[in-house]
């Protein structure tokens, strides 16, 4: 599974290396080969090869050091190396760098915790289709962080998750809905919106949808149900991007 997630990780960055060359050049075969050693768990070699590179302001490189540095991959753990390296892909337009730096300020890794250069950087991610950053965006808005709270602005970006199929954006949406924060209370919204949770949810997340289904369900009448299960079908007709 780890390698899995590993080569996913090199995957996205490989499909975009052409971003960091100029048009019509070819990209260094020396990124592709590290790229391939680091998806292979190979992190001695990958390092080796990728610090030349990232030192020489290849923004992909850069980017894969920044998570080597933050997992402690073949290299000693250094949030401060991973912040210098997930910033200076961030700063050139890498996507996943900038959702990991938007993280690192909101939490505090290695810096000191900034809400708005953690909003900063997790709506760049955002404007580049990282879609997990939809959802971090719009919990930065429910007042964390020291973001102040806004609540037409949080439902408006887990809306976006959501259309971006974002199981967790679906359920705190049916949680607002159910608990009337920052929203009308409307329970056929809601189970609305734990249906459309539940479809694309997975592992601990599918279950615990899974029980709040069950438990609103209980509580309407078959109409209402069937209301919520019609709006759910029109919605995922209407809204969902491809």
């Amino acid at each position: 599974m780890r390698y899995l997630i590993r080569f996913a990780t090199v995957a996205i960055a490989t499909v975009s290396i052409a971003t960091n060359c100029q048009a019509g050049s070819e990209p260094p075969p020396a990124l592709s080969d590290a790229l391939i050693h680091y998806a292979k768990l190979e992190y001695v070699q990958a390092h080796r090869m990728l610090s030349p590179l990232a030192d020489d302001g290849n923004a992909v490189a850069q980017e894969i050091l920044g998570f080597m540095r933050a997992r402690g991959e073949g290299v000693p753990r250094d949030d401060i190396a991973a912040v210098r390296w997930f910033t200076l892909a961030a700063e050139a337009g890498r996507a996943e760098a900038q959702f990991e730096l938007g993280r690192i300020y909101r939490d505090g890794v290695g810096v000191t915790a900034d809400g708005r250069a953690a909003l900063h950087w997790l709506r760049s991610a955002a404007d580049r289709g990282k879609a997990d950053a939809y959802e971090a965006v719009a919990e930065l808005y429910l007042g964390r962080s020291g973001i102040p709270a806004d609540s037409a602005a949080a439902n408006e970006w887990f809306l976006r998750a959501a259309e971006r199929g974002s199981a967790q954006a679906m359920y705190n949406i049916a949680l607002r809905h159910a608990e009337g924060q920052g929203v009308p209370r409307d329970d056929i919204e809601a189970l609305m919106w734990f249906d459309l949770a539940y479809g694309d949810a997975v592992g601990s997340l599918r279950d615990t949808i899974a029980s709040a289904r069950m438990a609103l369900t209980e509580r309407l009448m078959p109409i209402q149900v069937q209301m919520a299960l019609n709006r759910a079908r029109e919605w995922t007709r209407t809204h969902r991007q491809e």
